[in-house]
């Protein structure tokens, strides 16, 4: 995945709980989705991961899997 500019002052908890809240709802906010994660750096993606099962005990990459795939 190619990376923008990621920013050095970013919050991993922030994150995952942004992604969380493009998740609920009837759709998918993609959007949000992808310029959370299009603008963070590899090591920023993992610390968001752990972060994600940290606050929500689940697994961040299943449930992008299952929130993307899903008509």
């Amino acid at each position: 995945m190619a990376t923008m500019l990621a920013p050095k002052d970013f919050s991993p908890d922030e994150d995952a709980m942004a992604l969380n809240k493009a998740f609920e709802g009837w759709d998918t906010d993609e959007k949000a989705i992808i310029w959370i994660l299009g603008h963070r750096n590899a090591d920023q993606r993992k610390q968001i991961r752990m972060a994600y099962e940290e606050i929500y005990l689940e697994d961040l990459n299943k449930k992008l899997k299952y929130e993307l795939s899903r008509d």
